[in-house]
């Protein structure tokens, strides 16, 4: 499938297969915890040069860029920890979907390789940035990064120094945007796929003229929905909540720099460098952030149909109409996705994150601008 394939990317092998040929085993896991070991030495550089930098630089900034470093390497360990279950997910999502009517079935790889491209977005717009800053004054600017970044170590050559620098930016390029985007990208795979499933049923209600025909279909259906929602539950929502946490630091992190830097010693490269960040960070957020409460809506149109389909019947087994109404109005408030439990993603979402978003960065702001960037 070419949604597993392309997380090898960023050196993940997603699933991993549960019988394997112990030479693969060992070099999978050898290059899946070798990235991951390198990806904590460089946060943990980077937390110190962030530490030293706390007396000049605004408090927003140093505050949105820890967490973003947090955010980026527990998304990798959690990737790792629920590849299994985000497997179990896909499987079951696809095969209850293969079992619709034909004109249900959707070819998604378009919109995957577009996902794809906009993952490189960023990557592209860095690694120029990075080559300029290598061209422009390799001998100063990248042995004091380098040092800073490798606990003071750096070579006496320049070109060596440049190379390192272009391979460590790639590197963190990768595993910060390309595997956020990555993530966003399969999330929103597999909500569209839950949406489909689950707004299915509208055309089966007004195919059913008999109460107690909708009413046996609705349960199995159902039952089949919620064992759909638990998987995605158990597979996703920790996820959704390091995702949508790495996209909303990243929108604190550019807005807070953007405003307490000074634009006259600001240079070209870096400031479309932070725009496009700021771009891509909310495009992201409510692409998918759109599919997610898609999948809720659907389910609040299944009620919908259900009512009207019982309205219109000429049954007069009242029990049967009570019980299917009692279940249709439950359903919706079943067949939801949240973050790890702790936000649900419905209508009512996107505008409570988008006002906490703007105020949050307005605050950050101010507290940014008493100490501005030199």
């Amino acid at each position: 499938m070419l949604i597993t394939k392309i997380f090898y990317i960023v050196s993940l092998i997603l699933p991993a297969e549960f019988q394997q040929k112990p030479l693969r085993v060992h070099w999978r896991r050898t290059l899946e915890y070798g990235v991951t070991f390198i990806l904590i030495v460089y946060v943990i550089g980077d937390f110190r040069s962030l530490f030293g930098a706390l007396w000049y630089l605004p408090i927003g900034l140093a505050f949105s860029q820890i967490f973003t470093n947090i955010f980026a390497l527990t998304l990798r360990i959690t990737l790792l920890v629920k590849r299994n279950s985000i497997y179990s997910l896909m499987l079951c999502l696809q095969d209850v979907h293969s079992n619709l009517e034909s004109k249900m079935i959707l070819n998604q790889r378009s919109q995957l390789m577009a996902g794809i491209f906009i993952c490189y977005i960023l990557p592209t717009i860095s690694s120029s940035y990075a080559a300029i800053l290598c061209n422009a004054d390799p001998e100063e600017d990248l042995k004091f990064y380098l040092e800073d970044t490798f606990f003071g170590w750096s070579a006496d050559n320049d070109w060596i120094n440049c190379v390192v620098f272009l391979s460590i930016d790639h590197f963190t390029s990768n595993q910060e945007f390309v595997q956020t985007g990555l993530i966003v990208v399969l999330c929103w795979y597999l909500f569209r796929i839950l949406k489909r499933i689950v707004a299915s049923f509208m055309d089966k209600s007004q195919k059913e003229h008999d109460v107690e025909s909708l009413y046996k279909s609705f349960l199995e259906f159902s039952e089949t929905i919620y064992r759909c929602i638990s998987l995605s539950e158990q597979a996703l929502s920790l996820l959704l909540l390091i995702i949508y946490g790495f996209m909303i630091f990243s929108i604190f992190n550019v807005t807070t720099f953007l405003v307490s830097v000074n634009y006259s010693r600001l240079p070209t490269s870096m400031l479309v460098n932070q725009v496009a960040m700021l771009s891509v960070m909310i495009t992201g957020f409510y692409f998918l952030s759109f599919q997610a409460i898609a999948v809720h809506d659907a389910a609040v149109k299944v009620k919908d149909s259900i009512c009207d389909a019982i309205s219109k019947s000429d049954s007069s087994d009242s029990e049967i109409k009570s019980l299917l109404l009692m279940i249709a109005e439950e359903f919706p408030t079943k067949v939801v996705a949240t973050g790890w439990g702790l936000f649900s993603l419905k209508r009512n979402f996107l505008k409570r994150t988008t006002s906490g978003i703007v105020t949050y960065a307005i605050l950050l702001a101010q507290i940014g601008r008493a100490s501005s960037l030199k």
